[in-house]
């Protein structure tokens, strides 16, 4: 989607006749929404789902909440304070309409990628398979392999996906409830069974259980009777009907590169998180809005420095899955693990946690994946701490969300007149808009300062207006950089400046 917004025609090989029809991940978080936000789908998104802007859960024998997590308590910084309840069947079935409307992708269902050649001017031929058994070669100038666990691509370019696999197996179960036993505001859950047990509802009288530590060798008629006393539990009444259930295995891994040449994998193909920590499906989205607004300079502009940029995809999201996503996936699935007479401690610590007033409500941020932090990129010269962080999409002073004035990249200047802003804007060909705003200047540290902001809302370079290094904004957007100078080699003129 990323790719077609941007202009670049691209074509999807899917070696399945359609989309799966069961589903799997089960929220959609605020940074995932803020990224369909700018790719101008979260409507058909919000009118599909059940928004959560508070997640509380609580034991059906208990009159009291044992955790709330608060996501309005982010919207000073975010638009989409709150997480979306879809299943992932539907999420998909929303982007693919959407990518077919752009009119810029070939999606081929049926069709299997059999193999690949990367060519010596960095160019892939590739050989594909249709559902009639005949195979057609094709070139391209870079191959993404979005395929999954078992990822062929993976596979032929000879990367691990190291980590583990857990020895417990999990259940997704979506039942629908008697409009009696649909508690619209709160999320059952189950604690003193072998594995943790929590309902979240989809609307309409549907909900997705999910048990952690199941029996996987339950027959038809026990499992069933499963459900049903599972469903009891956890709503006070039997499910009038068991729409889907699927038993599988948690893991825990990661590749030990994402690049090889022009091919690069993103999601699932990548890295592979247990549902436990909620965040599998959500990174596999922001690998895809990371590596877009790259591919897309690589294959637009002319003065680009794509191995630069397609190394600064690869080492910001790996780095991030292992130092965010996979902890938080451990951690997740040690709570399960513990002994049911200790969960409960453990929520109600959680709980005082995830209050905003603790520590500015980091964990809430961290759960709703706002807080993505780029410690390692080649693009990016973390002299100071604010590069590699996302940019809180604050009000600006027209009344408007800064991140809807950012499609492709900004500069955000605060401080007098001065020349180098407007210049700096011109030749990087980005927009220049007032960043002369409380939140921004608290987020900055600092009341003068020119920011560069890419195109995936995170800063790329940090700056005094007077005493600007160049090359450190060109790089920041994978530009070749000019010849070395900065603003205070040149008298300052006057300059028109407008918010």
């Amino acid at each position: 989607m990323g790719l077609a917004r941007a202009g670049v025609h691209c074509t999807v090989l899917e070696k399945k006749e359609k989309l799966d029809p069961h589903s799997r991940a089960t929220l959609i978080l605020a940074r995932t929404l803020e990224i369909f936000d700018q790719w101008g789908v979260l409507d058909r998104f919000i009118a599909a789902g059940n928004v959560v802007p508070h997640a509380r859960l609580r034991e059906p024998t208990s009159e009291q909440n044992i955790l709330h997590v608060n996501f309005t308590k982010l919207n000073d910084i975010s638009a989409t304070a709150y997480a979306l309840a879809l299943p992932q069947n539907e999420t998909e079935r929303i982007l693919l309409d959407a990518v077919r409307g752009t009119g810029s992708v070939d999606i081929r269902f049926s069709t299997e990628l059999v193999g690949f050649t990367q060519l010596d001017d960095g160019g892939i031929r590739y050989r594909a398979r249709d559902e009639h058994g005949i195979e057609t070669d094709g070139t391209a100038t870079y191959l993404v392999g979005a395929d999954g666990a078992h990822s062929t691509v993976r596979r032929q370019l000879g990367i691990e996906l190291k980590g583990k696999t857990y020895p417990t197996q999990a259940r997704l179960i979506d039942v629908r409830v008697a409009p009696e036993h649909d508690p619209a505001g709160e999320w059952p859950v189950l604690l003193d069974r072998r594995g943790i047990v929590v309902g979240i509802r989809f609307g309409n009288r549907v909900w997705r259980i999910i048990e952690q530590a199941v029996d996987p060798n339950l027959d038809a008629a026990a499992l069933e009777t499963h459900i049903v006393e599972l469903t009891s539990e956890l709503f006070g009444g039997p499910p009038e009907e068991i729409i889907w259930q699927s038993t599988y295995r948690k893991h825990e891994r990661c590749a030990t590169r994402y690049r090889s040449g022009n091919i690069l994998l993103v999601g699932d193909a990548a890295h592979l998180n247990s549902p436990a920590g909620g965040q599998g499906m959500n990174s596999g989205v922001q690998d895809a809005h990371n590596l877009a607004w790259k591919l897309a300079r690589c294959v637009l502009t002319h003065v680009v420095d794509s191995d630069a940029l397609l190394d600064s995809y690869a080492e910001e999201r790996r780095s991030l899955i292992r130092r965010r996503v996979l902890p938080a996936t451990d951690v997740a699935e040690r709570f399960q693990a513990a002994r049911p007479h200790r969960r409960i401690t453990i929520v109600r610590t959680l709980d005082k946690l995830f209050d905003f007033a603790h520590a500015s409500g980091a964990i809430t941020k961290r759960f709703a994946m706002i807080d993505v932090p780029y410690l390692e990129s080649p693009i990016l010269r973390r002299s100071r701490s604010r590069i590699g962080q996302r940019l809180p999409n604050t009000i600006d002073s027209f009344g408007q969300r800064i991140f809807d004035r950012i499609n492709h990249g900004a500069l955000l200047w605060a401080g007098e007149e001065h020349e180098t802003p407007r210049e700096l804007a011109d030749q990087l060909n980005i927009p220049i808009l007032n960043g002369d705003m409380a939140e921004l200047t608290r987020f900055f540290d600092r009341d003068r300062y020119l920011a560069l902001i890419r195109p995936d809302h995170i800063v790329g370079a940090i700056a005094d207006p007077h005493a600007v290094d160049h090359s450190q904004f060109h790089r920041a957007l994978g530009l070749i950089p000019p010849p070395s100078r900065t603003s205070a080699d040149r008298a300052e003129k006057p300059s028109a400046f407008s918010g």
